[in-house]
């Protein structure tokens, strides 16, 4: 008696390839969910953090920090990411002796080449070796927005992937009125980089 031939049919060789390009593609997309959540975890952890500092400039202060350095201090700037950098100038001041927030150095760039005059840079006192005006970026890159409660319906000039665009201060749905109303309002453009007023898939405080 001849052995049969043992092996695998065309149409069971389809099937296998067929069920591990199924896997491939669910493991694929479990990866990008993962990622994704990752980031916004990220995000909520430093907007937590960033939230505690301004709060804590406060107590020091009285005031959290203006929404423009050029309002403020007559800084001569491009407006663009006015809020961010100056939270982050008034964060890493040290002018009471303290600053208010660790700033993680990947999270850090000056994207527009702003600069401070440095009168200024010793006024501040701030922890930086330069006077470059940085931004605070979000795991995806782009700027966190800030905007101090006395200029909420302002619109302000922000970075979007690269690209100026305007936003305004985030209303609730429920009460139309605006998240935060007494204190400041700090939010992330989320995974698409796409900003939407703290909505959508944007990373808020609130």
């Amino acid at each position: 008696m001849r052995n049969k031939q043992s092996g695998f049919t065309l149409v069971e060789l389809l099937v296998v390839i067929a069920i591990i390009g199924v896997l491939a593609g669910m493991g694929s997309q479990m990866m990008g969910f993962s990622i994704r959540k990752g980031g916004i975890s990220a995000a909520e952890s430093e907007i937590q953090r960033l939230t505690l500092g301004v709060e804590s400039f406060q107590l020091d202060y009285g005031d959290y920090p203006p929404s423009s350095m050029e309002d403020e201090y007559e800084v001569t700037g491009n407006r663009l990411d006015s809020g961010n950098e100056s939270m982050v100038a008034h964060l890493a001041s040290r002018a009471r002796g303290r600053s208010y927030f660790e700033f993680k150095e990947e999270y850090l760039d000056n994207l527009d080449s702003d600069i401070l005059a440095n009168d200024m840079v010793e006024q501040m006192s701030w922890v930086f070796g330069d006077n470059q005006l940085r931004e605070y970026l979000d795991p995806w890159g782009n700027p966190y927005v800030y905007i101090h409660n006395r200029d909420y319906g302002r619109e302000f000039s922000v970075s979007q992937e690269g690209v100026p665009v305007m936003v305004i201060s985030g209303t609730s749905t429920k009460t139309a009125t605006f998240h935060e109303p007494i204190r400041f309002q700090i939010w992330s453009a989320g995974p698409d980089g796409i900003h939407e007023n703290g909505k959508g898939d944007d990373v808020s405080q609130w």
